[in-house]
């Protein structure tokens, strides 16, 4: 994990990894923020369609919890909390079928402190291609960050670096607790588009969208309808079990937000 004491790296400090990932193709044993080669996709970008749907658990392509997951809160000058800053993410490396995917974190902080948040996304070039500051809500909680729709998509079978940061200081950038992985868009086979056009509910593609890997799709599906049906059973049951799965069941019962949209 990064050391907090120092300021988040901003794009040209990611220049190392991802000239790799371009260089290569693939991550070689040696971990690259975190991911080894098995977690990436075949080089047509199109994922197989599973014969078994696994309800709502997710096959984690890496027993160890990616690097940068969670942040260092304790060791900066944020408040002291029980549970760290984290993004819900599996692995290094995750996917999705959007071209404006949705990226959710876990905030430990009040939002009655008025503190600022920032969510930056740099391409394979070093080139921000999203940036917003915003004041935090809804927190301690769960909370998320859509692409704009007037962002270009996200390209087919390209890397993206995001990095969400909590201003513990207003002043001070060496301060932020802070965490980041990758996001890459990928193409569906005609078997998956086949199947999610005959899936009649939204819980039946969020076990298509785990089935095939795609966490984005699958997190953001469920999330929401966990936030808009509180009261429903199943549901949590299913929220539970798709945190669980990735090793962060002891977020499922945070509340689930509106906030930095």
């Amino acid at each position: 994990m990064s050391s907090p004491s120092r300021k988040p790296p901003k794009p040209r400090q990611f220049k190392l990894s991802i000239a790799l990932i371009l260089l290569i193709g693939i991550v070689p044993i040696q971990r690259v923020y975190g991911t080894y080669s098995r977690e990436l996709r075949p080089e047509n970008h199109q994922l197989p369609l599973s014969d078994t749907l696994v309800a709502t658990a997710f096959d984690v392509p890496d027993p160890q919890p990616p690097e940068d997951r969670e942040g260092s809160g304790s060791r900066t000058s944020c408040p002291a909390v029980d549970k760290p800053l984290t993004a819900l993410i599996p692995s290094q490396v995750n996917y999705t079928l959007s071209g404006h995917p949705t990226f959710w974190f876990y905030v430990p902080y009040s939002s009655e402190l008025t503190r600022e948040v920032e969510f930056v996304v740099l391409d394979e070039q070093e080139t921000e291609v999203y940036q917003t500051v915003v004041r935090i809500t809804d927190t301690p909680g769960i909370v998320s960050f859509r692409l704009p729709d007037s962002l270009p998509p996200l390209e087919i079978g390209k890397k993206y670096l995001w990095q969400f940061s909590y201003r513990c200081h207003p002043r001070i950038r060496a301060e932020d607790d802070y965490v980041q992985a990758m996001v890459e868009r990928v193409a569906a086979s005609r078997s998956l588009t086949s199947q999610l056009e005959a899936a009649t509910t939204p819980m039946q593609r969020v076990e298509i969208y785990a089935a095939n890997g795609l966490w984005h799709d699958t997190l953001t599906t469920l999330a929401e309808l966990r936030r808009d049906n509180a009261g429903n059973a199943d549901i949590a049951a299913g929220w539970t079990e798709l945190l669980e799965s990735i090793g962060l069941g002891h977020l499922a019962n945070e509340a689930i937000g509106g906030c930095c949209r």
